[in-house]
């Protein structure tokens, strides 16, 4: 089957696709190969370069607005597990 072929057997299929949850799962592959995945977190998500810088520029802000736990802190919470 020659790559037209293919194609046309995939858009029939997804013209005729009735399952919602199936389109939703279609809809995010179809992110996940657009965009170039640079990570993932730690539950297994793939991250794009664009989610990965903002999430580093969210950490940035919290850094410098002082919402972080230091080592200390974290120590001292670990003796209490």
């Amino acid at each position: 089957m020659d790559l037209a072929a293919k194609k046309s057997e995939l858009l029939d299929w997804l013209l005729h696709l009735k399952d919602e949850s199936k389109l939703k799962k279609l809809i995010a592959f179809k992110s996940i190969i657009d965009n170039e995945v640079v990570a993932h977190t730690v539950s297994g998500y793939p991250i794009d370069k664009q989610e990965y810088v903002n999430m580093v520029k969210e950490a940035d802000e919290r850094i410098s607005s002082g919402k972080y736990t230091t080592m200390e802190d974290l120590e001292k919470e670990i003796e209490n597990w």
